[in-house]
C-alpha cells in the first residue's frame, strides 16, 4: 500500500480530544495544572484507545496527594537497599494521616537530625 499522508502522519488526522477530570478537585485547586489550557499530548489510532489511556492516567493522578516535610531530632539512616522508605504520618493540625513514601533524606550530623520529605 503506498504512502498516505492523510493516513500515516499524525498530525493530518483528524483529531479527537480525550478527557478526565474530577470536579471537587478543580475547585479546591483551580490552577492544579499551573493554568494550563492545552491537554497532554498523545496519538492514538481510535478515541476507545485515548480514553483508555485517559482514565488509567486519572487513576495515578487523580488522587489527592500531599507533601510534608518532617524535621527528626535524631540521626536516621535509611536503607534504600530494603525497598522504597515509607512512613506513616499523623498529624492532627494539617488533616495527615496515613502511609507516606520518603521522597528526600537530608541528615544533619551536626545538628543530629535528619528531615524527611514525604508524599502521599
Amino acid at each position: 500500500m503506498p504512502f498516505d499522508p492523510a493516513l500515516d502522519a499524525p498530525g493530518l488526522r483528524e483529531q479527537t480530544v480525550a478527557t478526565w477530570s474530577n470536579p471537587s478537585i478543580s475547585l479546591r485547586y483551580p490552577s492544579a495544572r499551573d493554568a494550563q489550557a492545552d491537554p497532554a499530548a498523545g496519538f492514538f489510532d481510535t478515541i476507545v484507545h485515548a480514553q483508555v489511556m485517559v482514565d488509567a492516567r486519572a487513576v495515578l493522578l487523580g488522587v489527592e496527594r500531599r507533601r510534608f516535610v518532617v524535621l527528626a531530632q535524631d540521626v536516621i539512616w535509611l536503607d534504600p537497599s530494603l525497598g522504597l522508605p515509607s512512613v506513616t504520618l499523623t498529624d492532627a493540625e494539617q488533616g495527615a494521616g496515613g502511609t507516606f513514601i520518603v521522597t528526600r533524606i537530608e541528615v544533619n550530623l551536626e545538628a543530629g537530625t535528619t528531615t524527611l520529605e514525604l508524599f502521599g
